[in-house]
């Protein structure tokens, strides 16, 4: 997607900070404006505006790029803690239309030490009725949601998207059947066939 800067950044990696990399998704560190020391991204390559268009399987590649990202931050900076973001949606202060999971180290000693970031959200006493609780159980409770079966519907700018309409007469690929099967199949498989960046191990920049 050209007017995405997301996009544009990894149609040049080499500009990027990368400190991981997987077979889908880059961990770098913000530049120029970090908002924190050892700020970082996890970012999909493809075109993707939401973390709820992930599939069972990329939502694991991502955590699992993630933790790494953590461990390495941890040991590399001496971290004393983190913060992890994953805003959804300009309500949610998502402020670019590509998915993206933000990661702050937080060090003992600075001044904002300590404050969690559900500080920007006080309690609210309108909230704090058994009719408004019991309400919103109702609400929540009366939608039916399986994320291992969900079928993704990939992004019109993707990859993905463009090869699944121009064979869309073909027989499915193995890796959209993949897409579909429950994620017990997928990690039954995994087991006996291992492929390090599936797995979202750690792919050595160069």
């Amino acid at each position: 997607m050209t007017d995405c800067p997301f996009c544009q950044l990894m149609e040049q990696p080499e500009q990027l900070n990368i400190i991981g990399e997987t077979e889908n998704f880059y961990a770098w560190l913000e530049y120029p404006q970090p908002r924190a020391k050892g700020h970082a991204n996890i970012v999909p390559k493809q075109h993707t505006e939401s973390i709820l268009e992930f599939s069972p399987s990329e939502y694991h590649e991502a955590m699992t790029l993630l933790r790494e990202t953590v461990e390495k931050e941890l040991q590399g900076l001496d971290a004393d803690g983190f913060s992890i973001a994953m805003n959804i949606k300009e309500a949610g202060g998502q402020m670019l239309p590509h998915a993206y999971i933000q990661v702050f180290p937080r060090f003992e000693g600075e001044e904002n030490a300590g404050t969690p970031i559900g500080a920007i959200f006080p309690q609210r006493e309108d909230l704090q009725s058994q009719e408004y609780f019991e309400n919103s159980v109702e609400k929540i409770n009366a939608v039916n949601f399986d994320f291992e079966k969900e079928k993704v519907k990939p992004h019109p700018d993707s990859q993905k998207f463009k090869e699944e309409s121009g064979d869309s007469d073909k027989e499915p690929t193995e890796s959209q059947e993949s897409e579909e099967r429950p994620l017990e199949e997928e990690q039954s498989e995994r087991e006996d066939e291992i492929d390090l960046t599936k797995r979202g191990e750690s792919v050595q920049w160069q």
